[in-house]
């Protein structure tokens, strides 16, 4: 009888030392379930989105198996969303075609593709989608290499217009930094016909810059007889600069605290344009978030309803799987104590009963 237990305490010993070197996940009907969904919508006014076990290698679930994970950056209307990516090491296999690949778009189908990248890079990288939504997307194409950990991005959110001050209005913009592109951009042409004008405003004691992202506006020979024209200065009285067709502009700085922008079409159309400003002379306010956007005839008159107020998640910091970060130790402690009880309880009742 003796003989018999001691054998059955090797061979319970033997299995217990099996899972503790292998990992409980092969010796539980746990090891069988489906990996956890990665990629979920985001609402809040910033955030982080990571691959799978950033910074470490890939896990097993994503490492072992092609994934496509998607995070859908949601905000209010007037916004638009900064995307900054400081780094990212991806797996890269050119001469299989194996490759891992993050993917940015300016909707939140993930259709209107604004930018992907592979490989790896150190260099931080921004992104600005003039839209409020936004899709990010990690496609995993699974291969042998398991050395790569994958991204890790911040997102904030800022102003952007697309509204036209017509009819002799001017639409007044006073963030410290955000977007502004003409009516329809990018999803549809402009329209035939605008006269818009916008003035950017800042204190005093600040200047502003004027950085063209993307400029498509009709074909012309000379930007003096073209109907499809934006012109930019510090007064409205005469404009600085001119340009029309798909010249793109270059860095336009101002000389004081105004910015005066105008925008005409004629009868043709295109995709049009999209701006970002931003107000130097001191450090930024720390809440992009404070904008006023409001419709006068040259002066500050309404506001919009921008109040700049956040909802209820805004600030807290999200993980590829949607939950509140944990410590390392936390998560594997549950499980770990768990699945030792029960493996213990099993070997006992082998072994004495």
């Amino acid at each position: 009888m003796k003989g018999a237990m001691d054998v059955k305490l090797v061979i319970c010993t033997v299995i217990f030392a099996y899972c503790l070197a292998h990992g409980f996940a092969r010796c539980s009907k746990y090891g069988q379930r489906s990996p956890k969904a990665c990629g979920r919508t985001l609402t809040a006014y910033r955030g982080e989105v990571k691959s799978p076990g950033y910074p470490h290698a890939y896990p097993p679930a994503v490492r072992d198996v092609d994934r496509v994970c998607t995070w859908i950056i949601a905000v209010p209307e007037g916004r638009g969303v900064k995307i900054t990516l400081p780094r990212y090491n991806l797996n890269y296999d050119s001469k299989e075609d194996q490759y891992d690949e993050l993917q940015i778009f300016s909707d939140g189908a993930c259709n209107d593709k604004v930018s992907s990248y592979i490989g790896n890079d150190t260099e931080t990288t921004v992104i600005n989608v003039p839209t409020n939504m936004a899709c990010v997307r990690f496609v995993r194409r699974a291969s042998e290499n398991i050395g790569h950990n994958g991204f890790t991005l911040s997102y904030e959110v800022i102003s952007a217009t697309g509204e036209c001050g017509a009819n002799q209005t001017v639409l007044l913009v006073t963030s410290d930094e955000g977007y502004i592109y003409s009516p329809g951009y990018p999803s549809s042409s402009y329209p035939q016909g605008l006269d818009c004008t916008w003035l950017i405003q800042t204190d005093p004691e600040q200047i502003i810059t004027v950085t063209f992202l993307d400029f498509q506006l009709s074909y012309t020979t000379s930007c003096d007889y073209a109907t499809d024209f934006v012109q930019i200065g510090n007064n409205n009285d005469t404009y600085d600069f001119k340009y029309c067709a798909s010249n793109k502009p270059e860095r336009f700085e101002s000389s004081g605290n105004q910015v005066w922008l105008s925008f005409q079409t004629g009868r043709w159309t295109n995709k049009g344009f999209w701006l970002k400003y931003q107000t130097l002379g001191r450090p930024l306010a720390a809440d992009p978030m404070n904008s006023g956007l409001s419709r006068s005839g040259g002066a500050a008159g309404t506001d919009n309803g921008l109040t700049g107020e956040a909802p209820s998640d805004a600030g807290k910091r999200t993980s590829s799987t949607g939950e509140q970060p944990k410590s390392r130790a936390s998560k594997l402690q549950s499980p770990f104590l768990a699945l030792s009880l029960m493996l213990f309880t099993l070997c006992f009742q082998y072994v004495y009963l």
